[in-house]
């Protein structure tokens, strides 16, 4: 179904959260590697930056938010497309602006197939 991602990397706070997306991802043939944190995600990122075709970022986490953990994957892996994940409303002052192009939002919680025909729009 996605032919341009193979590999997928998740970054949320939430164990469950990480598994159902990795459940989801994997119904269309995509790898995840997992981080439950931005640090983690660097680290992730450093040693599979060739692999990686889709980050998924929760917007709001202890340590390192959403938006900063993305900036770092960004310099490791440029001009990758990133799916944000929050629980806020797109319109919410507490969210960032994001650019166009391959920068996406997904509203939490969300279902099976909006994160489906997400990630299918992207692939």
């Amino acid at each position: 179904m996605s032919n341009a991602i193979k590999t997928a990397l998740v970054v949320d706070d939430e164990e469950a959260l990480r598994e159902i997306i990795s459940e989801v991802l994997g119904l269309l043939n995509i790898d995840t590697i997992i981080a439950e944190d931005g640090f983690r995600a660097i680290e992730e990122a450093q040693k599979h930056k060739d692999k990686i075709d889709l980050f998924l970022i929760d917007l709001f986490m202890p340590n390192m938010s959403g938006e900063e953990t993305f900036e770092k994957l960004n310099e490791l892996v440029p001009n990758c497309p990133v799916i944000f994940m929050s629980g806020y409303d797109r319109d919410s002052k507490s969210l960032p602006e994001f650019s166009q192009g391959n920068q996406k939002f997904l509203k939490k919680p969300f279902g099976i197939s909006d994160l489906k025909k997400l990630v299918e729009s992207i692939g």
